[in-house]
């Protein structure tokens, strides 16, 4: 299955995603096929530069990997706590597990900007706003 495309609006910045539908379809799909959702942003402060989204998702893992193995602009989604996850900066030596689902390929500066912003006062909001070419 090939890789896909989405949009993600935080607050006013627009980032795109590439899912890795071939390496974790069941969460991939989930995200895909549910747009609109919504989510509060908070800044994982004890992860390195990092913050995430709770989405209403629920899923075993897939492509796993630790979290201290994610590097700039990965998308992960932390399966017992249904947080889509974005590194901006850098991260931590993590021995946890996390599904690596994709990367950012556009917006990763805004990305940036977003991260800092939440690490001082969190609370941004991130809608998914559904798949791109």
């Amino acid at each position: 299955m090939a890789n896909k495309k989405i949009e993600i609006k935080i607050d006013d910045i627009r980032i795109v995603a590439e899912l890795f539908v071939d390496k974790a379809p069941e969460i991939c799909n989930m995200i895909l096929n549910n747009p609109g959702q919504t989510a509060v942003i908070q800044h994982a402060k004890l992860n390195g530069q990092l913050f995430f989204g709770t989405l209403p998702y629920s899923c075993g893992f897939e492509n796993k990997c630790r979290g201290g193995d994610l590097v700039l602009g990965d998308l992960a989604y932390y399966n017992p706590r249904n947080q889509l996850c974005f590194l901006y900066g850098k991260g931590t030596d993590e021995p946890l597990p996390i599904s690596k689902i994709g990367r950012i390929v556009e917006g990763l500066e805004g990305m940036k900007v977003v991260g800092i912003k939440n690490w001082l006062n969190q609370g941004s909001m991130m809608t998914i706003v559904g798949e791109v070419e």
